[in-house]
């Protein structure tokens, strides 16, 4: 592929729309891989002397669905329940003279199945991708907008330690790269043509199958299976596990922030129209419209799992209702996929934080939240378990009483070495974010890096 052309399939990836990528799985879609895959095979066969030349021009030429008629080879393949039998039927009869009878030469009907499945699946993967990467650009920017917008780390849903909204930003990009690792890593695993005749040992081209193999999936831009089992479906469940593994992030990132909606956090919200509606009976509420969608889509590509690992176990060297699981788990999953980061990229487009809400939360614990800080500037004086006691009972003390952390600390003749400006100042929430700016902005670059160096394969 040259320069000109990769960039042309990233571009046409970009675009792709749900519509598009739902199409890709029709039925049409379906039977147009499968002539691309049946030309293909004939042209390989050609190279490599197995079927004349002229007989491979000639399937190439009416290797397409409007040749054959979509509604008569849906109506034969009504009569043989045999879809692959069907179209070689038709095709074998469109072409001329001798060249029918070189169609789907030493191939069985899994080897096309399987191999236009990939084809789908590596097309929808595609424009998947750059909508990955699209939230990954909008999580980079979280990350360096609010690199030092103050807020309030939580754990078991309490108040825990001062942090930046950057900073939680960063650790949501950095687990985003992770899986978009993990998808290059797989990519070569996943998208693989099987082509090795009716078991996979090549029974009927002998010596020539292992290029014919190899050469076949290169036409098509895919890998290959040393051994092509048709019973080897671990790959394409392996891709329903990595959308399911993305769609437990997106569900934890879109978790947040859709509790971040809630009216006693205040700290997010969707910028909705005007006219959009919260409830038919309560006119106050604005409920959030994109975040429980989001949601809701996680949860469907996750609900896919039961299915790859049931559809990855055919029974010795294939079963058919494998296949049929097979076929309809990427049919659904990829859709789905693409849908949910579709989506999630829209949430980040709506998403209105307040900073000045999420300080009026921090501000409820206040000090209380750089107890810890008290604790480590005490600690060279009166050693770290000492001063953790001390401030433990102190914060108690202090919240009981009603009365400020620093006054009940520096009554304590326990810290009379301690300067009480060195005690005031360690209790400044502001001041105790540790390194959550810096990291901000370093995930961020690492980001933005990331997608300068470009897409995955």
């Amino acid at each position: 592929m040259t320069d000109a052309n990769v960039e042309s399939a990233a571009s046409a990836a970009a675009s792709l729309t749900l519509a598009e990528v739902t199409a890709l799985f029709s039925r049409r879609a379906l039977w147009s891989s499968w002539l691309e895959v049946e030309a293909a095979l004939a042209e390989t066969q050609a190279e490599l002397g197995i079927v004349p030349a002229a007989a491979a021009a000639e399937i190439r030429a009416n290797a397409e669905l409007d040749v054959l008629g979509e509604a008569a080879l849906a109506a034969d393949i009504e009569r043989t329940r045999a879809p692959v039998v069907s179209l070689v039927r038709l095709l074998a009869a469109a072409c001329a003279g001798d060249a029918g009878g070189y169609v789907h030469w030493g191939a069985t009907t899994q080897n096309v199945m399987q191999t236009g499945l990939a084809l789908q699946m590596q097309r929808a993967h595609a424009g998947l991708m750059a909508r990955f990467d699209a939230v990954l650009r909008q999580l980079a920017s979280l990350a360096e907008t609010h690199a030092e917008t103050l807020t309030v780390a939580r754990t078991n849903l309490r108040h825990a330690l001062p942090i930046t909204f950057g900073f939680k930003a960063a650790g949501w990009i950095e687990e985003w790269l992770r899986h978009r690792d993990r998808f290059a890593e797989a990519a070569p695993r996943v998208f693989r043509a099987q082509w090795g005749g009716a078991v996979g040992a090549m029974h009927a081209v002998g010596a020539a199958g292992p290029e014919l193999n190899r050469r076949l999936a290169a036409r098509l831009g895919l890998g290959h299976y040393t051994v092509p089992s048709r019973a080897a479906l671990d790959c394409t469940a392996e891709y329903a596990l990595l959308l399911a593994l993305v769609s437990g992030t997106v569900s934890k990132i879109a978790r947040d922030l859709y509790t971040m909606m809630a009216d006693e956090f205040g700290e997010a919200a969707e910028a909705l129209d005007a006219d959009v509606v919260g409830s038919s009976t309560m006119p106050h509420k604005v409920n959030p419209k994109s975040v429980v969608r989001v949601l809701a889509l996680a949860a469907r590509v996750r609900a896919q799992v039961p299915l790859a690992l049931e559809a990855m176990q055919p029974g010795f060297e294939g079963d058919g209702a494998n296949n049929l699981m097979i076929g309809a788990l990427a049919g659904e999953a990829c859709p789905l996929g693409f849908e949910l980061l579709d989506r999630f990229a829209a949430l980040f487009d709506e998403l209105d934080l307040d900073p000045a809400r999420m300080a009026a939360n921090v501000a409820i614990n206040g000090p209380l939240l750089a107890s810890e800080n008290l604790m480590m500037a005490l600690a060279p004086t009166i050693g770290r378990t000492r001063a953790h006691d001390l401030v433990h009972h102190a914060v108690a003390e202090a919240v009981a009483d009603g009365r400020p952390l620093a006054d009940t600390i520096l009554a304590s003749p326990d810290v009379a070495g301690v300067p009480a400006a060195t005690i005031h100042a360690s209790l400044d929430p502001a001041g105790y974010v540790g390194l959550s700016a810096g990291l901000a902005r370093e995930m961020a670059g690492r980001a933005f890096g990331v997608l300068a160096g470009g897409t995955v394969d």
